[in-house]
């Protein structure tokens, strides 16, 4: 009788893909999955990361399809002629040669 019982038991193990042996019990005091890795801990940090790889993505194909941010105080057409003006600040070029060279980018 015994080896009849085993048998049975093998048997609905086997056709349930071992899930009727394997799988646990959440009771009321049991481990729930949520608890195990990390459990509350995991989650907001999980979150974090995924909004800063989204942020990350955007900013990737926004950069793809052309988009640059303004450097500076001006238009982004502009860093020529404000580099002149720093080279002027810090008395790299006098007003004759910062003059000349304006005229020529505008």
């Amino acid at each position: 009788m015994n080896k009849m019982i085993l048998a049975v038991v093998i048997a609905v193990a086997y056709l349930s893909g071992g899930s009727a042996i394997a799988e646990p019990t959440y009771g009321a005091y049991g481990v729930h999955p949520m608890m195990s890795w990390g459990g509350w801990f995991m989650g907001p940090v999980m979150m974090l990361v995924f909004i800063a790889f989204l942020v990350g993505a955007i900013i990737f194909v926004a950069r793809f399809l052309g988009w640059h941010p303004a450097s500076g105080g001006g238009h982004s057409g502009d860093r020529s002629l404000s580099i002149l003006r720093e080279r002027f600040a810090r008395g790299e070029i006098d007003q004759a040669e910062f003059d000349a060279r304006r005229k020529a980018l505008e």
